[in-house]
């Protein structure tokens, strides 16, 4: 049975029988793929927390008839400071989410490899969690073919204001999730299709967190909340649109950073403390 090696991050695992798990694999070499990692449920097994979401190995994996099955692992790097943080896992969750539901099996790109490398790693220093993860949307959306166009209007194709080629440009005042991009103000007033509400300064952060190449100025920005309230929900509606469907972890997250979830964590405490 031909073995080989492969540099991994584990997006997700389901429990397989009473011992076993399937595992999603994010490979720098071969893309995504689904393994099983035999005995890995047991607690004396070594690939039992090596095994877990967020993790990132180098495994050893045997080609099966089905599903690889890997053998053995090193944890590379745990992530530790997520793990901590109920809001930063609830982040790198539905970052591991959306690039499964983005990218083909079996398809290599060490370079969507690399993103979400570096995006785990942001997330544990960012000033604000919520830049290098809309920068990570962004991107992602770029390398599937899946991004806005953001230097004219998606409408009438008019240059924008305070953009690349658009200095001189029209104001920005909805986001068409249909049309994939900004609208100027002319065509915001016009447009029969659906739109989410979005200003010129939103329209400055998407471009600025799309193209921004150095993950230093990623870890230090901070979105001002009246952007964020913009830029949440046209990223949202962009991506339903073209995914026909929403990512699942999108709710828990929003959930969290309206503060709902923090008063049912604590009601849940409460209640436990109660009962002690």
């Amino acid at each position: 049975m031909p073995v080989y090696k492969a540099n991994a991050l584990v997006l997700r695992r389901i429990p397989l029988g009473e011992t076993d798990k399937i595992l999603t694999l994010f490979t720098r070499e071969s893309g995504k793929y689904n393994v099983i990692a035999k005995g890995a449920r047991k607690t004396t097994s070594r690939l039992t927390g090596a095994t877990e979401p967020l993790m990132q190995i180098q495994g050893l994996l045997a080609d099966g008839l089905n599903l690889d099955v890997l053998t053995q692992c090193e944890v590379v790097e745990s992530f530790p400071k997520i793990r901590a943080d109920f809001g930063l896992f609830l982040r790198a969750t539905y970052a591991c989410e959306l690039l499964d539901r983005l990218t083909p099996e079996r398809d290599s790109a060490p370079e969507i490899f690399h993103l979400l490398e570096t995006t785990l790693r942001l997330l544990e220093v960012a000033v604000d969690p919520d830049a290098p993860l809309h920068a990570y949307e962004l991107k992602l959306m770029t390398q599937t073919g899946y991004e806005p166009r953001l230097d004219v209007c998606a409408r009438c194709e008019t240059d924008l204001c305070y953009l690349p080629g658009g200095t001189n440009g029209e104001e920005v005042t909805a986001y068409s999730p249909v049309r994939g991009g900004p609208l100027c103000l002319s065509c915001g007033r016009v447009a029969r299709e659906e739109t989410v509400p979005f200003s010129t300064l939103a329209t400055q952060w998407m471009y600025y967190l799309a193209y921004e190449g150095k993950p230093g100025k990623i870890a230090t920005a901070q979105i001002p909340a009246a952007v964020a309230q913009e830029l949440n929900p046209a990223i949202r509606a962009h991506l339903r649109v073209r995914l026909e469907r929403d990512i699942r972890s999108t709710a828990f997250l929003d959930a969290f950073r309206l503060g709902a979830l923090h008063q049912e964590v604590d009601s849940l405490a409460e209640g436990q403390g109660r009962a002690c």
